[in-house]
């Protein structure tokens, strides 16, 4: 047990921080003593030992007036150096100090209550008011995009600190979570051919708009097989099921899905899902408060297709407003999204690599519904055109998250193995898998 010292201002926001901070990444069970501590926090360890951080951010301001401004942004990143191996800790707030006040104490300049708030909540995101055509935060606006940290867990990193720092001092903090995988599929098409109607306009595509006669026989050879481009959900949950993976499959109901969805191999797909233990999610459209009730439609509908209770879902073209889209989301019984992520800059958008806590910062309390962070999307790698490339960036993201004992979450469509879109598909998803 820790105790935690720390003046009596932003209360819900920081117990929301030391909870995901200290609780869901360490395992550390705290209390929360308000006193004036001179704008710092400062941590007594189970043996007294004291560990302080600067307060930088939320002892400045009024509770009345709040924090969700671009002026609270930072304007610029300094780095505190030399403390973790082969990491230099961003500062977001307060400075790169760090210092030994006896053999009983140690001070660190870095506000990472305040850093690790920024990353958690999101509240830059409503802070900076521009939206791209899909209504959404763009992402290029994103401080960690902006200053080249977004494939850094920055609140793990900051756990870590805390935690190096205990060890300086004589406490040994072990973290039992393990590396694992989660392997996730957005269906927006089950099928790329419906009927003899669609396979007529693939053909026609094939020759007049990619003018390809191989791309013809192509598809040609897989219609002559009985075989559809997007038909790949056994070849997904084999995968999974090779290496001890399980699958989510979250469905967009489109009344093009339904059709699919109520057909004999669309009921065979969701009884495959089920009887092999992997499981559903809902793909949703709709993301507004006035959305609402499409959005408890969906679900209705979903979980009388399904026969069974739908919990879990993803935004469609990662559309998201935070915290409203949360709250909705909350609303209408949905306990985890997996939607902030960032289409052309894979990575850590809340700052973590496990499923966290979320907060409302405009009604100032923590939600219900839990974040599962999506790392990497395979629409992110179809950029490269070297395959060599792909699996250097996947690689890179997957070593980082096993250095913090992370959930690599992975969105692979059902349809990105369609061969005339995507040529090296397989190739790279083998390796997300296998690596």
């Amino acid at each position: 047990m820790i105790r935690i010292y720390t003046e009596p201002v932003f209360l819900p926001e920081k117990e929301y921080v030391f909870t995901v901070l200290f609780k869901e990444i360490l395992g550390l069970d705290f209390t929360i003593h308000t006193s004036s501590v001179s704008r710092q926090y400062k941590i007594h360890l189970p043996d007294n030992a004291t560990i302080e951080f600067r307060d930088a951010f939320f002892s400045g301001f009024s509770e009345s007036v709040g924090y969700c401004s671009t002026d609270n942004i930072p304007k610029k990143i300094t780095y505190l150096k030399d403390i973790l191996p082969q990491q230099d800790i961003p500062v977001l707030y307060g400075d790169a100090s760090f210092n030994e006040i006896n053999d009983q104490s140690l001070y660190c300049g870095v506000d990472i209550i305040a850093a690790s708030f920024f990353m958690l909540s999101r509240w830059e995101e409503t802070a900076i008011e521009e939206r791209d055509s899909f209504g959404r935060f763009p992402e290029r606006l994103s401080l960690a995009v902006k200053h080249g940290f977004i494939q850094t867990p920055l609140v793990h990193v900051y756990a870590e600190l805390f935690k190096t720092m205990a060890a300086k001092l004589g406490t040994k903090i072990q973290v039992k979570r393990i590396f694992k995988k989660t392997l996730t599929h957005d269906v927006d098409f089950m099928y790329k051919w419906m009927n003899r109607g669609d396979f007529l306009k693939t053909l026609c595509g094939d020759l007049c708009k990619r003018g390809s006669v191989q791309s013809f026989k192509t598809s040609w050879a897989i219609r002559k097989q009985k075989k559809d481009p997007y038909d790949t959900f056994d070849k997904l949950m084999t995968m999974s099921e090779q290496y001890g993976v399980q699958s989510v499959f979250y469905f967009l109901l489109t009344a093009r899905n339904i059709k699919a969805l109520n057909q004999e191999r669309g009921k065979q797909v969701l009884s495959d899902i089920m009887n092999r233990s992997h499981s559903f999610g809902i793909h949703f459209d709709a993301w507004t408060e006035e959305e609402l009730p499409i959005i408890q439609k969906n679900i209705s509908d979903f979980e009388h297709i399904v026969g069974s209770k739908i919990s879990k879902s993803r935004q469609h073209f990662l559309k998201i407003q935070v915290p409203d889209t949360l709250r909705v989301l909350e609303q209408a019984g949905i306990y985890q999204d997996s939607s902030l992520y960032y289409r052309n800059n894979p990575g850590f958008r809340t700052g973590m690599c496990i499923e966290h806590t979320l907060f409302d910062f405009t009604q100032r309390k923590k939600l219900s519904i839990q974040e599962l962070p999506l790392i990497l999307m395979d629409v992110s790698l179809q950029k490269y055109t070297r395959v060599e490339d792909a699996q250097l960036a996947i690689h890179s993201l997957i070593e980082t998250t096993k250095k913090y004992s992370g959930n690599f979450v992975c969105l692979w469509h059902n349809s990105s193995f369609d061969y005339h879109t995507w040529k090296i598909a397989d190739e790279l998803y083998s390796y997300i898998v296998e690596i």
